[in-house]
């Protein structure tokens, strides 16, 4: 039986030492590569001008809660939100490695006021997004994010991180204030004037981000991430 190793983006106090590194913290990854931290987030100036508010949507830090959050589940329970052929989940699984697909569950935090959002100037507000990986080579990182919905691709976006730096007997790659695309933010803009948070879930259960990281020399598969 396929099997996908699945996290919950949770909040929890940590159960290891100070002493262990990202590296070792993270639980999305494999030898090769790991996601060490992952943030969805709003950032917009405050009137008087003089210093810029974030609020985080999603974010996933390196630190496990106590009793490991990681299941396996099987990953065709999963295909149908990813069916594109070519290069859907499905394609990509069977390309392999297998221990390199997780899923991820998250749950948006949307509990901001509403808050004027024209382009620019005091008010105007960014949406982006930025992660932090880790491996043992130096590489040319490139990461291919699809965002779908009722199982349609409806945008795609590819991205190289920034060149690997050496840091704690790892190299470190970032992809940092990347531009979340024109459907994503208006997803967010509609989703946040809805009266109730069952509504809300309700609309997300239909959206699913697939986020695939490639070596952009060799185009070998090191990472494949589903948000759901």
């Amino acid at each position: 039986m396929k099997l996908l190793q699945s996290y919950l983006a949770t909040t929890g106090s940590s159960c290891l030492p100070s002493t262990i590194t990202s590296w070792q913290k993270s639980l999305i990854g494999t030898e090769t590569l790991r996601l060490v931290e992952f943030t969805a987030f709003m950032e917009w100036q405050n009137e008087q001008n003089m210093f810029k508010r974030q609020h985080r949507f999603v974010y996933i830090n390196p630190i496990p809660i106590c009793g490991s959050p990681l299941e396996m589940v099987d990953i065709r329970q999963i295909y149908d939100k990813f069916p594109e052929e070519g290069g859907g989940l499905q394609d990509l699984y069977d390309e392999g490695p297998p221990q390199a697909f997780f899923l991820v569950k998250f749950w948006a935090d949307l509990n901001l006021s509403l808050l004027r959002e024209e382009p620019g100037g005091i008010g105007g507000v960014f949406y982006g997004v930025s992660s932090r990986y880790e491996g043992p080579q130096a590489l040319t990182l490139s990461c291919t994010s699809k965002v779908c919905s009722f199982g349609k691709k409806v945008v795609e976006k590819l991205e190289i991180a920034e060149p690997a730096h050496w840091e704690n007997g790892r190299f470190v790659f970032h992809i940092k204030r990347s531009p979340l695309c024109e459907y994503l933010i208006n997803f967010i803009r509609k989703l946040r004037t809805l009266p109730e948070k069952q509504m809300m879930d309700s609309v997300l259960e239909n959206l699913s981000i697939l986020q695939v990281l490639r070596d952009q020399e060799t185009q070998e598969l090191l990472l494949c991430v589903a948000f759901v």
